[in-house]
């Protein structure tokens, strides 16, 4: 699998204080199985979730909104969750991060599981 030169810098970075509800309630995901499933696409270039429940997957920015692409990792989300509540799914552009940017936002979604 190829991967962007500094795109450890989303884990590095460690994306505190982005003031968006992260998770509520009781949600248990399996996030091996989501992050197998997500990093199986081409589109996705990184993924993480932070320590607040937040998942993050990285692309590059093809200038169209990634509503939508957050939606489908949404999906992907609840096949592998359980327990009652939400998690924000957040779709960034990798090469702004690399580039010492900061956290892009090219889609979201919060994610009711």
């Amino acid at each position: 699998m190829k991967t962007l030169a500094g795109i450890t810098i989303i884990s590095a970075s460690l994306l505190a204080g982005c003031g968006e509800s992260q998770a509520t309630s009781s949600v248990t995901i399996n996030e091996e199985a989501i992050k197998a499933e997500v990093m199986a696409d081409s589109t996705a270039k990184d993924f993480l979730v932070t320590d607040d429940g937040a998942i993050y997957v990285g692309v590059l920015d093809n200038g169209n909104n990634r509503d939508g692409y957050a939606m489908s990792v949404c999906e992907t989300v609840r096949v592998n969750a359980s327990g009652e509540g939400s998690r924000l799914v957040r779709i960034i552009d990798v090469a702004a991060v690399s580039r010492g940017e900061g956290f892009k936002t090219l889609g979201r979604h919060q994610c009711d599981v």
